[in-house]
């Protein structure tokens, strides 16, 4: 978190809170070398909803050889239960910081989405707001 930022960084949040849960490698990047399987997460908009909470909009682009659907429908149901959570991340400062994750909405349902540079995986992508917190 930036000195005086009160908001928590969403899609470093977001990665912390997913990574555990699924069996698919998830950045905020696609690596050069990229893996059969992950799940890139990209903070695409949203605003400030008051002095607490961030409401970030996310997409979620899930890349599978067999089954990228099945993976967004994973990253889906994890989202719609992901309120009432907290997440214990590192900030950019190295420290440790605490979030809660206050509401989810859909934005937009996955919906197959091919990628014409890795054209031999499927990609399914999603969309989401969600309300991130520093109100413990």
């Amino acid at each position: 978190m930036l000195l005086g930022s009160k908001r928590h960084p969403a899609v470093s949040v977001i990665v912390t809170y997913l990574a555990p849960k699924i069996s698919v490698p998830i950045m905020n990047h696609a690596p050069a070398n990229r893996p059969d399987s992950f799940v890139r997460v990209t903070r695409v908009g949203g605003v400030k909803k008051n002095i607490v909470t961030d409401g970030p909009m996310l997409t979620f682009e899930c890349w599978h050889p067999v089954s990228a659907e099945a993976l967004s429908m994973q990253i889906l149901d994890l989202l719609e239960n992901a309120p009432g959570e907290a997440v214990d991340y590192l900030g950019d400062d190295g420290k440790p910081h605490k979030a809660w994750l206050a509401f989810y909405e859909e934005v937009g349902a996955p919906t197959q989405h091919p990628d014409p540079e890795v054209p031999q995986t499927d990609r399914w992508v999603l969309t989401a707001r969600l309300g991130i917190s520093t109100n413990l």
